[in-house]
């Protein structure tokens, strides 16, 4: 089978680069440093609970895959060979070509340390769980958010009766951004 060549377009571009499962940023790092590239490795910031309590959590928003930016007629060895880099995908003939303007936007959302918190914050009405302490997976309705003080006020049934007691923000289920509440 002959493999047919790749197209193009000549200058600094942005590309996808697919990487070694879980080395993202260690892949752009390298890039970064070795070859003087502009890279984009995005990061997502989630709360999960463990057995050590509520935990904030970090991994890639694009698992297996980082952006980068140069001249494929140059650098396009270099990248394609460099430590955690699996390859430069190709799509309908032509490589993996990001917009400027998506790489502008994707940036914007990001914080200094280029990742980007995923949780959804509580809204009245939403319903949640208590993650720890004597009430944990008891299930609460918000009824009033306050900001400021990370706190909420919260419906719960306890005794037979609803009661309204306040929890701040750590101690209460928040979602990711776009999922589903699941019931």
């Amino acid at each position: 089978m002959i493999e047919q060549p790749v197209a193009f377009e000549s200058g600094v571009r942005w590309y996808c680069v697919r990487t070694q499962p879980k080395k993202e940023r260690l892949a752009a790092a390298q890039l970064s440093s070795l070859f003087d590239l502009e890279t984009l490795s995005p990061r997502i910031r989630f709360k999960r609970k463990t057995v050590r309590g509520v935990v904030w959590f970090e991994e890639a928003m694009f698992p297996g895959y980082f952006f980068a930016r140069f001249d494929m007629a140059t650098h396009k060895r270099a990248v394609a060979f460099a430590p955690g880099v699996l390859n430069i995908p190709v799509f309908g003939g032509r490589f993996a070509e990001v917009e400027d303007v998506v790489v502008d936007g994707l940036r914007a959302e990001l914080d200094d340390a280029g990742r980007a918190d995923v949780m959804e914050p509580l809204a009245v009405g939403d319903e949640t769980l208590i993650l720890t302490g004597s009430m944990q997976g008891l299930p609460v309705r918000v009824v009033k958010v306050m900001p400021a003080e990370q706190r909420a006020a919260v419906l719960m049934e306890f005794l037979g009766q609803e009661v309204e007691t306040i929890f701040p923000f750590s101690e209460l289920e928040q979602r990711r951004k776009g999922a589903l509440m699941q019931g």
